[in-house]
């Protein structure tokens, strides 16, 4: 089979990070390809890459032997449709007129005017499960059927290539059943597929060659089983274990939880990404949380800190229910959040990246006891006190982060995927100081995507699985490379 669509040397950069790094693949016509990577890896740059959302800087992307358009609406109608993760379809709008306006647009439009546009949207409607759902407006539609009219908006345009961004995600048991026989019989009729997505179980059964990025990079090209096998695929998603012999803290019984969630699920509009979740974290304790992406780890965060509220369940804090507090007050309580992606004052320097954190009531003497503390933590941090952030490597950045967090005093900090995009020295820096600031008795969470590193430092671990809770214990269980291949390549332990 010819290629229809073909990856030529493409590179792109965002600022100082190259999102997609020199990368060249090819899929033939009716091929089904999956894209699979840790956080980070380029995923989402790749797909809007190919769907002319984004320009490369270097290389080309080239469908059926022409480089694509500049235009993402001409890439439509040349036979490329990408559905996305979270639907917005014209709410008002009944499911019949949604697809209808892709009708129009498609580069095969009807040319009987709109008794043939009618019949053509009706076709699609019930190719995808829709045809009973038809009148009703498309804001009454629940998550599976949103889902179905997503990807029926992008059929409208009679793609020859249809990709697919994570359309599986927040659904479980029988809706993604359904979810899968769609994508299977899209496949089947001859459209290819390109479909990045999170849930292995997509993956194993609908596709029958996988692309691993890292970095931006393309690490590993092969079926679902080499993939899953592959020794550096395996690392990128556990990690590797820091250099020497691990430091294993001394296991010793569980105190009472100081901070908790009870029975928390959490959604985002129809998607439910956290389902009855109870963790806790009592004085002194190092937390793990784990799981693949999109399991739930940032949402579990984003809830203990405020930032997301829970749907049902409750949140306590240091004696207190906090469920409905505002993210400002549970900060003042002693909760802080450090949150992927570093999100430093690019245009303070380092020293007023540390000072703004600090609340105003708080008296001079304390503001420099929490700076000389800071600064012992991380002595780059007083070396360019007077640097601008933005100028600073990422692992430097990730260093002022915890920084800044540490200036509020906090009695627990919350790290989420503080490894993300660091270089090993880098990584193995953060977490000397993670264990410094446990010591000195900061209670931690630590959200991390390399597992033997979190496993080293941690003395109790929940495991998250599309946002329910596989696993709660002590850190030594995981080491069963069967259960993590069961929790991250989705392969059953014997």
């Amino acid at each position: 089979m010819s290629p229809s669509l073909q990856v030529d040397g493409v590179t792109k950069t965002f600022g100082g990070v190259t999102a997609v790094d020199d990368m060249s693949w090819a899929a033939p016509d009716g091929a089904a390809i999956g894209i699979i990577g840790p956080n980070g890896a380029g995923k989402s740059t790749l797909l809007k890459l190919l769907a002319g959302v984004l320009r490369p800087d270097r290389g080309a992307v080239r469908f059926q032997g022409e480089p694509l358009s500049r235009a993402p609406h001409r890439v439509a109608r040349a036979g490329i449709a990408m559905a996305h993760q979270t639907p917005r379809p014209f709410r008002s709008l009944s499911v019949r007129d949604n697809v209808r306006v892709a009708v129009q647009r498609s580069w095969r439009r009807p040319s009987g005017g709109a008794g043939q546009q009618h019949v053509q949207a009706d076709e699609v409607l019930e190719r995808c499960g829709l045809a009973g759902q038809a009148a009703i407006p498309a804001g009454a539609l629940g998550l599976l059927d949103l889902k179905r009219l997503e990807v029926a908006r992008a059929l409208a345009l009679q793609p020859a290539v249809l990709l697919l961004d994570e359309v599986a995600a927040g659904l479980n048991g029988r809706d993604l059943d359904q979810a899968i026989a769609l994508i299977a019989g899209i496949r089947e009729a001859g459209t290819t597929i390109v479909v990045v997505e999170h849930i292995d179980r997509v993956i194993r059964d609908l596709v029958d060659r996988v692309l691993v990025l890292d970095w931006g990079r393309l690490i590993a090209d092969g079926t679902p089983a080499e993939i899953a096998a592959d020794d550096e695929v395996r690392r990128v998603y556990l990690g590797t274990a820091a250099a020497g012999p691990a430091e294993r803290r001394v296991a010793r019984p569980r105190p009472a939880p100081v901070v908790e969630l009870t029975d928390v699920s959490a959604r985002y509009g129809d998607v439910l990404a956290l389902s009855e979740i109870s963790v806790g974290i009592g004085a002194g304790e190092v937390v793990g949380i784990l799981g693949a992406n999109g399991a739930g780890k940032s949402t579990l965060a984003s809830v203990l800190s405020g930032h997301q509220p829970a749907s049902v369940g409750s949140v306590r804090a240091f004696g207190a229910d906090v469920t409905g507090t505002a993210t400002h007050l549970r900060a003042r309580a002693g909760i802080a959040h450090c949150p992927e992606g570093r999100h430093v004052f690019a245009d303070l320097t380092v020293g007023e990246n540390l000072d703004v954190a600090v609340p105003p009531r708080v008296r001079s003497a304390e503001a420099l006891r929490r700076l000389n503390l800071v600064q012992s933590i991380f002595p780059k941090l007083a070396d360019r006190r007077g640097q601008l952030a933005g100028t600073l490597s990422g692992g430097e950045q990730q260093m002022l982060s915890i920084g800044r967090a540490l200036m509020t005093d906090p009695k627990l900090l919350i790290c989420d995927e503080l490894s993300l995009g660091l270089a090993p020295v880098a990584i193995d820096s953060i977490y000397a100081a993670l264990r410094e600031i446990a010591a000195s008795g900061v209670m931690l969470i630590v959200i991390e995507q390399d597992v033997r590193r979190c496993l080293q430092i941690a003395d109790w671990v929940y495991v998250l699985l599309r946002g329910r809770l596989s696993y709660q214990g002590r850190p030594d269980a995981l080491t069963d490379e069967q259960y993590l291949d069961s929790v991250y390549f989705g392969r059953q332990a014997n």
